[in-house]
């Protein structure tokens, strides 16, 4: 029964991470505020309290801070949003219906107007609770896309590492995942912004590091990118940290 219940929760937080450059506070922030939507009283098992402890004894944090009652659960919209041009029915599966709400409240949302966006996907849901309480939800995903040259990215107050050359092409990533209530209106915004200075000054220097924009092939899967790793060659550079 436990086993069970832990496995749905993780599973369940897929739908409340970020679509792009997740990581570990990332998916607890996720698992515990998909749990507490689903099951509001943890006083039971305290399955939440469990979790941040064990994620705590390896020096992780939830990304969210929370509330005193929750924490480490993603906040809600902070201001008001704009649903005049938007539809209820078509929200629940059109991608152009969702993409019309996110750049109609792009300035809210703090996308990145100069990128390529697009929605990757909508899907409606509906979860069952431990009691039998139903929870219909719909997620969708979008994402954000930008080339730019590694002398480009102090605009952005993007680090990169000294001996990368300022003609070296880089993409950018961010985007963000949306979760609307049963009304069509927006409870989570769960992103990874495309111009966060400190996670992608940490991606770049992490894949110049191990030799991605040298030899892009080698990352095209996790098995070659642990192969790498194993490398007697670089195990000096690879260390295993949380």
């Amino acid at each position: 029964m436990i086993a069970d219940y832990l496995l749905t929760m993780v599973i369940r937080a897929l739908d409340y991470a970020p679509p792009v450059n997740l990581e570990y506070c990332d998916f607890l922030s996720a698992v515990l505020t998909s749990d507490r939507e689903i099951n509001p009283n943890d006083s039971r098992y305290h399955f939440r309290d469990a979790l941040r402890r064990t994620f705590l004894g390896y020096g992780i944090d939830p990304a969210a801070e929370g509330t005193s009652e929750d924490p480490g659960i993603w906040s809600g919209p902070a201001t008001k949003l704009n649903y005049g041009s938007t539809h209820f029915e078509s929200m629940q599966h059109d991608r152009d219906e969702v993409f019309r709400f996110i750049w109609e409240n792009r300035t809210t949302l703090q996308l990145y107007q100069n990128a390529y966006s697009r929605v990757l996907s909508v899907r409606p849901c509906l979860r069952i609770g431990p009691d039998g309480f139903a929870l219909r939800e719909t997620v969708a995903e979008y994402m954000q896309i930008v080339d730019l040259q590694a002398g480009e990215l102090n605009r952005l107050q993007i680090v990169v590492p000294d001996d990368m050359p300022k003609n070296q092409d880089i993409r950018l990533y961010g985007g963000g995942t949306l979760i609307f209530d049963e009304y069509g209106r927006l409870k989570y915004h769960v992103s990874n912004r495309l111009d966060n200075p400190e996670r992608q000054s940490r991606r770049i220097e992490y894949l110049w590091r191990f030799g991605f924009y040298r030899d892009p092939s080698s990352f095209r899967n996790f098995a070659n990118l642990h192969r790498r790793k194993r490398s007697p060659s670089i195990a000096n550079l690879t260390p295993e940290e949380w």
